[in-house]
C-alpha cells in the first residue's frame, strides 16, 4: 500500500492562462451593459405583490417584530431580576 501511494504523482495544475489587458479593458463596457440589460430583463419578469399584500406583509412583519421585542425584553427583565437576587444572597 505504501508503495502505491509513492509511486503517485500529485497532479499538475493547469496552466494559468495569460490576460490580455488590452482585449479585457476594450470589452468590459459591452460586459457592464449586458449585465445591467440582463438584470432590468430579470426585474421585468418578477411578479411584484399587489399594494394590499405588501401593506399585509409589512404589517406582519411589524407585529411580529414587536412581539418577540417584548419576549426578549421579558426574558432580559427576568434573568436581570433573578441575578440582582442570586447576587443579593
Amino acid at each position: 500500500m505504501e508503495r502505491a501511494s509513492k509511486d503517485r504523482k500529485p497532479p499538475s495544475a493547469p496552466p494559468k492562462k495569460k490576460i490580455d489587458w488590452k482585449q479585457f479593458i476594450k470589452a468590459l463596457p459591452k460586459k457592464i451593459a449586458k449585465f445591467f440589460r440582463d438584470v432590468i430583463h430579470e426585474l421585468k419578469r418578477v411578479t411584484w405583490p399587489s399594494k394590499k399584500a405588501l401593506f399585509t406583509y409589512t404589517l406582519v412583519v411589524i407585529v411580529t417584530l414587536i412581539f418577540f421585542a417584548i419576549i426578549l425584553g421579558l426574558f432580559d427583565f427576568a434573568f436581570i431580576q433573578l441575578i440582582d437576587f442570586l447576587a443579593s444572597i
